[in-house]
C-alpha cells in the first residue's frame, strides 16, 4: 500500500492511503475464487441431495410394497404360486406340481367359516411402466411401477431350495428388480444408460401356523 501526498496549502502536506492496482487485482482474484468454491459447493450438495432423494422415493413404494405381501402371507391360510394375466379370462392359474414353483403372481386365501377371500399380487406383462399390482374383491391397485423381471415369486423350502410340489407352508421369495431414472441428476446421451438406475429388493416370507 502506498501512501500518496497531497499539497492542499503551500508548505503543508497531508498523507492519505490508497491501494494499487496490482493489490485490487489480487483481491478480486481471491475473492472470486472464494465465491467460485462456494457456489461449487453448494451445486455438488444439491446433486448428492437430489441423487439421494430419488433413490429414496423410488425405493418408498417398493418397501410398502414388500410390507403389504408380508403382512397379507403372515396372516393367510393358504398361499400359492401361479401365472396371472389380467387379459386372460382363467385369472390366477396355480403353478402345476412337477414345476418349479415360479411365477408372475401370488394368491392369497383367507378362510374364515365356510366363506374363502383370495386376494392376488401380480405383475403385469401387458403394462408399459411394469407395474406389480394387487387384486382384492374385483378391485385392481397398483403398488409398484419399473418392476423389470416378470418371475417376482417363488415357493420353497426352509433350505431356500425351490419347491416343484405345493407344501402346505411354503417360505416365499418376493424378489423385485426396478429400473429407475434418475432425472435431474442424469446426464443424457447416447442410449441414455447412465440415466438410469437399478436396485433390487428381496425378502422371504412364510405364513404362520394356525
Amino acid at each position: 500500500m502506498k501512501q500518496l501526498i497531497h499539497n492542499k496549502l503551500p508548505g503543508r502536506g497531508t498523507m492519505v492511503s490508497g491501494f494499487t492496482l496490482t493489490e485490487i487485482m489480487v483481491a478480486m482474484a481471491i475473492f472470486s475464487l472464494v465465491i467460485i468454491a462456494m457456489v461449487s459447493v453448494q451445486l455438488f450438495g444439491m446433486r448428492v441431495y437430489t441423487l439421494a432423494a430419488t433413490k429414496v422415493i423410488a425405493t418408498t413404494g417398493a418397501r410398502e410394497t414388500l410390507n403389504a405381501m408380508r403382512d397379507r402371507i403372515r396372516s393367510a391360510n393358504i398361499v400359492m404360486v401361479g401365472i396371472y394375466n389380467p387379459a386372460n379370462a382363467a385369472g390366477f392359474v396355480q403353478i402345476t406340481n412337477g414345476l418349479p414353483q415360479i411365477g408372475n403372481a401370488l394368491e392369497i386365501q383367507y378362510t374364515n367359516g365356510a366363506s374363502t377371500n383370495s386376494f392376488v399380487f401380480y405383475k403385469d406383462p401387458s403394462n408399459p411402466t411394469n407395474i406389480v399390482c394387487s387384486l382384492i374383491n374385483g378391485t385392481t391397485d397398483i403398488l409398484a411401477k419399473y418392476v423389470t423381471n416378470y418371475y417376482c415369486f417363488q415357493a420353497e423350502d426352509y433350505q431356500g431350495n425351490v419347491l416343484t410340489n405345493y407344501d402346505n407352508n411354503p417360505v416365499i421369495r418376493v424378489t423385485m428388480q426396478f429400473s429407475q431414472w434418475e432425472y435431474p441428476v442424469a446426464v443424457i446421451g447416447g442410449n441414455a444408460a447412465n440415466a438410469y438406475d437399478y436396485y433390487q429388493l428381496r425378502t422371504r416370507v412364510a405364513r404362520r401356523e394356525k
